[in-house]
């Protein structure tokens, strides 16, 4: 039986979660989430598809057209804190703070600290750490040549200091230019400029924040408008926070509801699956999402721009045609059921039932339009290279049927031999380059929340105040979120 003080109640208000929610958020935590059942890795020709040229100039030309209508969105998961983007340097400062003064030159560095010493110089913040030590009166350069790392690394991630490790990726600066640096969030800006060219002069951008980074990314987006003024293009940015609703309890070691020194409940982020609703609560048409770190500078933009566009057109093309079959279906002839099978294991890459066979030609139909009529997403690829997180998958449900799924580690079962197999053979992994359509063939946006699998949220270990915790993540915008 859970008891909750009155402060417990007072915080469940807060996140707006009810005791029932929280029990089952705990249950959850508590039986652990049932893995995935893999089939097998999708690959080219099954389950991978590899665009022709001429699908390719097929796929602008349908992007260019819905462009022109304002049907195009760019939605960035921007609320994502910098902390593990600095993940080495923190535990470098936290041992070298636990070394009682020894200086972290006196003894063997991890090689990604050395890495990061070594090129300090060519990162896109060095002038903005220079000017730092500057205004404190300190001289940067003798900082380096001591090899003084433990103060200038903390000057970087912590306050007193520039404070990145606590700041949101989104308004970090990622690449350098002539003029300066640019952060993550403008890079993004103006590779969406690109996809606007010579088809509208204005772009739709929406950003998920946090609650307490809201006021500086607003402001940053009044810099980024001012900065691309001479071009006369219109930017429309929005900006949503995540929901605390979506924030889930946390587990300490003895499987108790996690709560800090002052004794109350923790309640953490729901990860990328929080978003869901964020998207659902846009309402946009055709929206290209990728993660917020997912940015290149100008010189490599031209062709990561060219696929993004042509991913958007082939989901289009796939939309049309989506919509004649719905529409077909109101007045069904035999041929056009069977067309419509064709175009869902063709097209949709879906296999058929066989069973479908023993239905009636209205029970068919009926199933036809269930199908189809649902939102529909594309999900970028590149070959698996090593790089930790997921890949799309064959995966069999538990009513015999099989889907194409992304599929993350934790959700695979590693510790049988066969899925292990399975989820190692993968050809392909999955940067979180999607699009998705997400209203349906009138107009009307899809509830999104309708389309989810909760039984693919998944537990992550982490720490809060130097204690190990579980926490539960809702399933993300690229795997069970939309599955």
């Amino acid at each position: 039986m859970l008891t909750l003080s009155q402060n417990d109640h007072l915080v469940l208000e807060q996140h707006g979660l009810s005791i029932s929610q929280l029990e089952a958020q705990l249950q959850q935590l508590r039986q652990g989430m049932p893995c995935l059942n893999l089939v097998r890795p999708c690959h080219v020709g099954d389950g991978v598809i590899q665009l022709t040229p001429q699908q390719h100039e097929d796929n602008h030309q349908y992007f260019h057209v819905a462009n022109s209508a304002g049907r195009i969105h760019k939605f960035i998961p921007a609320s994502g804190a910098a902390t593990r983007m600095f993940k080495d340097l923190l535990q470098f400062l936290d041992g070298a703070s636990s070394s009682q003064g020894t200086e972290a030159k006196d003894y063997p560095l991890p090689e990604s600290i050395a890495q990061s010493w070594d090129q300090l110089q060519h990162f896109p913040f060095i002038h903005d750490l220079q000017q730092y030590f500057a205004t404190a009166g300190l001289d940067f350069q003798d900082l380096r040549q001591k090899k003084q790392m433990s103060s200038i690394f903390q000057a970087l991630l912590h306050r007193p200091g520039l404070g990145y490790a606590h700041q949101p990726k989104a308004l970090l600066p990622f690449h350098q230019y002539p003029e300066g640096p640019r952060t993550s969030l403008e890079e993004h800006v103006r590779e969406a400029m690109m996809y606007a060219q010579k088809t509208t002069d204005h772009i739709q951008i929406h950003l998920t924040v946090s609650a307490q980074f809201e006021t500086q990314v607003n402001a940053h987006l009044e810099t980024i408008q001012q900065a691309i003024a001479p071009t006369r293009m219109k930017f429309k940015p929005t900006v949503s926070i995540q929901k605390p609703s979506t924030d889930t309890i946390a587990l300490d070691s003895q499987s108790q509801p996690f709560r800090d020194e002052e004794g109350m409940l923790v309640f953490r982020p729901g990860g990328h699956g929080a978003l869901l609703e964020n998207l659902n609560d846009y309402q946009g048409d055709i929206v290209c999402i990728s993660n917020i770190d997912n940015v290149v500078p100008d010189h490599l933009k031209g062709p990561i721009v060219q696929w993004r566009i042509s991913l958007a057109g082939y989901l289009i093309g796939l939309q049309e045609k989506i919509f004649y079959y719905l529409k077909q279906l109101e007045s069904p002839q035999p041929s056009i059921i069977e067309q419509a099978e064709s175009f869902i294991q063709d097209y949709l890459h879906y296999p058929w039932p066989q069973s479908q066979s023993g239905l009636t030609s209205q029970e068919n139909t009926q199933q036809l339009k269930q199908f189809l009529d649902r939102p529909l997403r594309v999900c970028g690829m590149v070959p698996n290279t090593g790089d930790a997180g997921g890949g799309p998958f064959w995966v069999q449900h538990s009513d015999g049927s099989q889907s194409r799924q992304i599929v993350e580690q934790s959700q695979a079962d590693l510790e049988s031999k066969t899925q292990q197999q399975l989820f190692t053979a993968a050809t392909h992994f999955n940067p979180v380059e999607m699009i998705c359509g997400v209203r349906n063939q009138h107009g009307t946006p899809f509830n999104l929340l309708n389309f989810r699998d909760p039984e693919t949220s998944f537990i992550s270990h982490k720490t809060y105040q130097g204690r190990p915790l579980k926490a539960l993540e809702w399933p993300g915008l690229w795997n069970g979120g939309m599955a």
